[in-house]
């Protein structure tokens, strides 16, 4: 939580002594006062243990090793394969990925799983030809980014039967789906202007040792956005939230949320975040999902209730003395 400002309400019987003495000390002694301190930008932030060891879990931790497996053997084909060759028919790409940071590689990876998705929805990006989600379907921009300008490339292969076709990975969307109406509720959205499913984008991250994350925001029309974790070691790496209040101080501070094997944390998709570097020798992966109106990008930011929740703590004031 970040705090807005301290405000005070009523002071009961309030009285100003002024004495002289070498300094001058004014006091203020009420007999009873409260200060009020909101909360400026909350992130609502709600963590779910999926596939945990906790007896609580959604599902048994073979649901997660599943996940884990599809993930990694997808990434290694992209690595591998999918990757050299995107750069050998794509100069453009290839310039852009060498001058890159330590993100690059699951950024790249994020960048052909959206031509997979947009395989998978041809309801809002029929075939036309030649396939450009940026052009096709009522919503162009539903899942642009980096894609922006670039066409998909007939030496490619945009397909991912191993993950769509996998049973767990249908199970996750049903969770995602059910989890982000309770989340929306919560964070004051009413029954009414929910719909009964939800367009759900999910894409893998992997993080070998060392890989990290930058900061990154979504503001392009989605409810929400989360990240689940079916394989991470211990203290591998932090989950960091940036201050939305902006970086001079007194902001400018970073929320560290905890994480471990197997949970699911749903957020406002505006909360900028970032991950870093992994430290453990075992591989991390993450399966990241942004969930958006049945239509696609079409929730106003003026209708997003993640970002108008109110927060509040009423504190009592103690005598308040000042030196002049």
């Amino acid at each position: 939580m970040f705090k807005r400002k301290r405000s005070l309400h009523k002071m009961v019987d309030h009285r100003r002594f002024l004495s002289f003495f070498p300094a001058c000390l004014l006091c203020q002694v009420p007999a009873e006062a409260t200060a009020a301190v909101d909360f400026l930008w909350p992130i609502h932030v709600s963590k779910v243990p999926l596939s945990t060891q906790a007896a609580d879990s959604l599902e048994p931790a073979a649901f997660g090793e599943e996940l884990a497996r599809v993930a990694l053997e997808g990434f290694e084909e992209y690595v591998n394969k999918t990757l050299p060759m995107e750069m050998e028919f794509d100069k453009q790409f290839a310039d852009e990925f060498h001058a890159a940071d330590h993100s690059r590689v699951n950024l790249a990876f994020r960048r052909w799983q959206k031509r997979v998705f947009a395989e998978q929805n041809r309801d809002i990006y029929p075939a036309n030809g030649a396939l450009d989600i940026l052009e096709s379907g009522p919503n162009p921009d539903f899942i642009a980014g980096i894609t922006k300008g670039a066409a998909p490339l007939k030496e490619i292969n945009y397909t991912w039967p191993g993950l769509y076709e996998n049973s767990s990975f249908r199970k996750l969307r049903q969770h995602i789906n059910t989890l982000a109406k309770l989340y929306l509720k919560r964070s004051g959205h009413p029954t009414s202007e929910l719909p009964k499913t939800f367009r759900v984008f999910i894409w893998v991250e992997v993080f070998r040792k060392g890989d990290s994350l930058r900061p990154l925001a979504h503001t392009d029309g989605g409810f929400l956005m989360g990240r689940y974790w079916p394989q991470l070691k211990k203290n591998a790496l932090k989950f960091n939230f940036e201050d939305p209040r902006g970086i001079n101080p007194p902001f400018g501070k970073t929320h560290t949320h905890n994480v471990e094997e197997g949970s699911l944390t749903m957020f406002p998709s505006w909360a900028s975040h970032f991950i870093t570097p992994n430290m453990k020798s075992r591989t991390a992966v993450s399966y990241v999902f942004i969930v958006y109106p049945e239509g696609g990008n079409v929730l106003d930011f003026e209708d997003d209730r993640t970002g108008n929740i109110q927060v509040s703590e009423t504190l009592k004031l103690k005598k308040i003395c000042q030196m002049i």
